[in-house]
This record gives C-alpha cells, sequence and structure tokens, in this order.
C-alpha cells in the first residue's frame, strides 16, 4: 500500500471503537431483548469486538466491490472464555477505512 493512501485511511483500532459505537447504537433496536440481556450479562467477561479478513460475501451482500485493503470486517460477540474464538455473533460490520468515503453496513443477528 502506498503511503498516500496509508495516510487516508484509519486504523484497525478507529475501525473496531466506530463499529462497537455502531453497534450500540443499534443493538436495542435490531437485537431481541434476550440478546441484548445476555450480551449485557456477559461481554465484560467473555465478550469482544475482533477485525477479521473481510469475508467475501460482502460483494453479494451489497452488490458492490469490495477492497479488502479500504474496508475491514469487525465482529462483535461473545467466546467460551478469553482465549477461544467468538462463538455467539451479534453482528458484522464492515467500515470503510477510507476517511474520504465513509460507509459502514451491519448484519445483525437474527
Amino acid at each position: 500500500m502506498n503511503s498516500s493512501v496509508s495516510n487516508q485511511l484509519i486504523t484497525e483500532d478507529d475501525a473496531l471503537e466506530i463499529a462497537y459505537d455502531l453497534f450500540l447504537e443499534g443493538a436495542s433496536e435490531h437485537l431481541e431483548p434476550a440478546d441484548q440481556i445476555i450480551f449485557s450479562l456477559q461481554f465484560e467477561q467473555c465478550g469482544a469486538a475482533e477485525v477479521i479478513d473481510v469475508s467475501e460475501d460482502w460483494q453479494q451482500q451489497l452488490n458492490r466491490e469490495i477492497d479488502s485493503q479500504r474496508f475491514c470486517e469487525v465482529v462483535i460477540g461473545l467466546a467460551e472464555d478469553e482465549d477461544a474464538e467468538l462463538k455467539d455473533i451479534f453482528a458484522r460490520i464492515l467500515i470503510s477505512r477510507d476517511l474520504s468515503q465513509p460507509f459502514s453496513h451491519i448484519i445483525w443477528r437474527q
């Protein structure tokens, strides 16, 4: 990635923070009440927000090309313990890292 591109991109840490804020803003509207309670009770102990490789299904979901250098995917959920992978995913969030083209999309747990 050249320096002019990287200077215009937010960091993965910033993307995590933005994704978590978006999750908190929309959780009450998009998650079932039982899921909201489970998440609230267990997030401190075994919850996480993680940046993962951008899934190929975003292109089909959004009907647009997704450049994995300019976007990142964040998953928010619960794991069995702090060293385990997330098993209960409450949201997948695609975030543009490009400051000149802000974009986000959330797929909520069904």
